[in-house]
């Protein structure tokens, strides 16, 4: 089932056209920025966006102007370690080519207030499916801080198939609305 829905939502997201993806990216950035500055937030986790995932390099630039500590996840075995990057030019080409951190400072999970999370689907009720490699479930098991699921409103169902090592985001942004599951 989860694999039907991945294949499915990757297309759909592929199929958003150039500048309607720009527009949509720009508003997702926009609210996240205001969502961190209504909280104070110092500290952030981005991904490093590739494909058709929500665009998070505008979300960095912003983040660096307005000062908030941003770190970047590096898949080491089955998990993600988060580094503190200060420029685009500590990130280099890894895991599935992603980009990730390299000679960059270690940060702990518990720094980080809040996490912005990727995904290909996302429910009402803030369950998501990634790409199915379980990395951020486990990320989030352990978090302190709060996560926000980055979505275009397309990529949002009715109910996903969960399971027991399923993990919910507090938050979702999309270009049209903020989904609060806190």
């Amino acid at each position: 089932m989860k694999k039907e829905i991945r294949k499915k939502m990757l297309e759909m997201r592929n199929k958003i056209e150039q500048e309607i993806k720009i527009r949509k990216d720009e508003k997702i950035a926009l609210k996240f920025i205001d969502f961190m500055k209504q909280r104070h937030i110092k500290t952030v986790l981005l991904y490093a966006s590739f494909g058709s995932e929500v665009d998070t390099w505008r979300i960095f630039e912003q983040c660096k102007k307005l000062s908030i500590k941003t770190a970047f996840p590096k898949v080491k075995e089955k998990t993600l370690e988060v580094y503190w990057v200060k420029d685009i030019s500590q990130l280099a080409k890894g895991y599935k080519s992603i980009l990730e951190p390299f000679n960059a400072k270690k940060a702990e999970l518990d720094e980080i207030e809040v996490i912005a999370v990727p995904g290909l689907a996302f429910d009402k009720k803030c369950f998501r499916i990634g790409y199915g490699g379980g990395f951020y479930d486990r990320l989030l098991a352990n978090k302190k801080g709060l996560s926000v699921g980055l979505a275009y409103e397309e990529q949002i169902l009715d109910e996903i198939p969960i399971e027991n090592h399923d993990i919910k985001v507090d938050f979702i942004i999309t270009d049209e609305r903020v989904i609060n599951c806190v």
